[in-house]
């Protein structure tokens, strides 16, 4: 007898045909729930740090931002943008901490030929020129903080290492592309 036909044999009992949809229905439930535990539990976050959300939206709005300004055709991945607006807070916090803030208004000269610069797009200038301030010390700070963090990522972004404190790119493969339509 072929392995399908002893499952199909099995399922036909009478006994395990009334399990069957409750087994398959905990199966499914149990997938659910460990899927809503991947990623971001909030609809349009890219991730959720200590219960903010970064959105999807800032990430691209920044990454479109910063890179009309890249010199040399360099540009800058969503990801690593997440990766910064993550790090924003933290880095914010030890440079007050520090007396080595960056202010809106200098953030926005390091930006003057975007116009009209998202609040993001300010605060991920902010992070950049605050972090080129600090010293060791202060980093080592940030990077302790980090890797107690609560910190969850939308898979399209890769997954945050908290030991590196990195965020690392996953396989694509859970996205599928669509097919392109036919031209008329």
């Amino acid at each position: 007898m072929a392995p399908w036909q002893h499952l199909r044999s099995t399922l036909d009992r009478p006994r395990d045909r009334l399990g069957f949809p409750t087994v398959f229905l905990s199966i499914l439930l149990g997938a659910t729930l460990a899927l809503s535990a991947c990623g971001a539990q909030e609809a349009g976050a890219a991730a959720i740090v200590n219960g903010t959300a970064i959105s999807e939206h800032d990430v691209q709005i920044v990454a479109d931002q910063i890179n009309a300004l890249a010199l040399g055709g360099q540009k800058i991945s969503p990801s690593e943008v997440l990766y910064i607006l993550i790090l924003a807070p933290y880095v914010r916090d030890e440079a007050k901490r520090t007396s080595k803030t960056v202010s809106a208004s200098e953030a926005r000269k390091a930006v003057a030929k975007v116009a009209d610069p998202a609040p993001a797009t300010i605060e991920f200038v902010q992070m950049q020129i605050a972090g080129q301030r600090l010293d060791e010390a202060s980093a080592t700070s940030i990077l302790s903080k980090l890797r107690v963090a609560k910190i969850t990522i939308n898979p399209r972004y890769g997954t945050f290492d908290a030991v590196k404190v990195v965020i690392t790119a996953t396989s694509p493969n859970w996205m599928k592309a669509s097919a392109a339509s036919p031209a008329k």
